[in-house]
């Protein structure tokens, strides 16, 4: 018999304390689905669209994105789940370029068979 698949409570809880102890990339390499979209508010300034589709485009969005920032500070409210979302409130120090710049961001998650299928991420 197959195990369970996780709840989408489940998948917030383990995710959020991945991103605490600073492993992104693992915490997307276990959730991702391969047809999760990943969205931002507008193209980023590598060049990467505002939009992102499978598992293969989210993995290079993410790559180019820790291989050139880093995150020196994390506070995380949430998860905060309501059906097949979970949210987190995100503030951040992101040392990038020489410069350290403070940054909140709002990342919703949209959860399916126990992987995530949708994230999108507000800031400014």
């Amino acid at each position: 018999m197959s195990e369970p698949k996780p709840t989408t409570a489940d998948v917030a809880a383990d995710f959020t304390a991945l991103w605490l102890t600073g492993e992104f990339r693992a915490a997307g390499e276990k959730y991702w689905a391969d047809d999760v979209v990943s969205m931002e508010p507008r193209a980023l300034a590598d060049g990467t669209a505002a939009e992102s589709r499978g598992i293969e485009a989210v993995r290079s969005k993410n790559l180019r994105w820790c291989s050139t920032h880093g995150i020196e500070d994390l506070s995380i409210d949430g998860p905060f789940v309501t059906g097949d979302h979970f949210v987190l409130f995100a503030d951040m120090l992101i040392a990038h370029a020489g410069q350290r710049t403070p940054h909140s961001e709002i990342a919703v998650f949209v959860v399916r068979d126990g992987r995530i299928v949708e994230e999108r991420f507000f800031y400014e």
